[in-house]
């Protein structure tokens, strides 16, 4: 019997649109500490989202997975008989899934292991096909947890590339994740997290 990827892809969208709606309502706020320490907590949250939902999704394509038009999708090789089965045969080392971490972001790794598991044209290879948003994740991710001068000019030369300018001279972590791009209403923000909701509509659907 295949897996349905309904529930997950639901859990995703509800969880991302409720974090986008927050970070807005914060936008609008004066910058302090609490509301900085809340959208980069947002962020974080927002990670951690999609994490989850790449490592269900793989787990279950792994066995068999069913998307909402009810087309299979399966590895190209034997089929696991369940996740915690498919689980063990991605990572040896990583012995239980709620006490340690796997990194999904780092897309040399994923690739490899798409490439491992899944034909050339299978839709699991579309979770990489944009790394330079999954780059954009990891560098976020790790200027808000290292606080490192070398992550934070990383993300700051990330919006200026993306976005065309910064809103002040010292921005914080949290105002250029709030920042909105020239012309619109856009935040850097909304426009990661509608990115990976409508990735995973695509993946699932």
């Amino acid at each position: 019997m295949a897996y349905s990827l309904r529930k997950i892809t639901l859990e995703l969208q509800e969880e991302m649109i409720q974090l986008n709606q927050f970070v807005i309502d914060l936008s609008n706020e004066p910058e302090n500490l609490k509301r900085d320490t809340h959208i980069e907590g947002c962020f974080i949250r927002m990670v951690v989202c999609w994490e989850v939902f790449v490592e269900e999704y793989f787990l279950r394509c792994m066995c068999k997975a069913k998307t909402k038009r009810n087309y299979i999708l399966k590895p190209k090789g034997v089929a696991s008989r369940n996740t915690s089965e498919a689980f063990k045969k991605i990572n040896k080392h990583r012995r239980d899934r709620e006490k340690d971490y796997t990194d999904w972001l780092d897309t040399n790794t994923l690739q490899q292991r798409i490439n491992d598991l899944f034909r050339k044209n299978s839709r699991i290879q579309n979770i990489c096909e944009s790394p330079d948003k999954l780059f954009e994740l990891k560098i976020i991710r790790n200027a808000i947890a290292h606080r490192s001068a070398s992550a934070i000019a990383k993300f700051e030369k990330h919006v200026k590339d993306q976005m065309g300018y910064l809103s002040s001279l010292n921005p914080t972590m949290a105002s250029l994740l709030i920042q909105k791009k020239r012309n619109s209403d856009a935040l850097i923000f909304t426009l990661l997290s509608n990115y990976f909701i409508g990735l995973a509509i695509r993946l699932t659907r």
